[in-house]
């Protein structure tokens, strides 16, 4: 019997299809319960604690000890123009993210509030536009994102996901307070000077910041 045109596009299009289901039957399609799934058990798997240590000791603190800024001086750069300050001597995760910086300042202890486990220890330091209270979180709780945020080497992009980069945030804020207790006790601080490293936000009349070192300040009343 001779093919009709007819029959000939039937022919082309039967082959086409199952061409396609062909091509269909090698790929796996996941449902979005499986992409959470797969999503939670990377996020189990990593060990955001475990990652912190392996930076702290080699790369935290030296960071801290070697880039801090000196709070008074940054203050005024930071009032001068605050995004030349930032793109000079701070980090941000992402643009419209508030310029975070690692500072450091000298200063007697005013006050100690430890009446919850979030527990600050204000510190006074003289600058050029006269005292400044920069209030420390000591934890155990600590708030914010501002350590992670002020570290440079730290990037979103080098976690799976934003709950990894959370993880590590809390982490981080952990470990610090862990430290900075273990070598300051706040108990009886009020009245001794002391020299601090920590990360903050330089915006508003308040200046919260978190702390990775607190030491006595050499010959200053400890």
């Amino acid at each position: 019997m001779a093919l009709t045109r007819r029959h000939i596009l039937a022919l082309f299009s039967a082959a086409a299809l199952g061409g396609s289901a062909a091509t269909l039957g090698g790929c796996k399609i996941v449902a979005n319960a499986d992409l959470k799934a797969a999503k939670a058990k990377s996020s189990d798997e990593f060990d955001a604690n475990a990652y912190v240590d392996k930076l702290w000791t080699s790369k935290v603190l030296p960071d801290f000890r070697n880039r801090a800024m000196d709070v008074d001086a940054l203050l005024q750069q930071v009032a001068q123009d605050p995004d030349k300050a930032g793109q000079a001597h701070g980090h941000r995760a992402g643009d419209g993210n508030p310029w975070t910086f690692e500072i450091k300042g000298e200063g007697k202890v005013t006050a100690v509030d430890a009446a919850s486990r979030h527990a600050i220890v204000t510190v006074e330091v003289q600058t050029a536009s006269g005292a400044r209270k920069i209030d420390l979180q000591v934890g155990p709780v600590v708030f914010g994102t501002a350590l992670r945020d002020a570290l440079s080497f730290i990037q979103f992009g080098d976690f799976v996901n934003q709950i990894q980069y959370a993880q590590v945030s809390r982490a981080l804020n952990d470990r610090a307070s862990k430290d900075v207790r273990e070598s300051f006790d706040p108990k009886d601080a009020v009245g001794k000077t002391v020299v601090f490293y920590a990360a903050a936000v330089l915006s508003g009349d308040t200046i919260t910041a978190t702390p990775v070192i607190i030491e006595p300040a050499k010959g200053g009343k400890t």
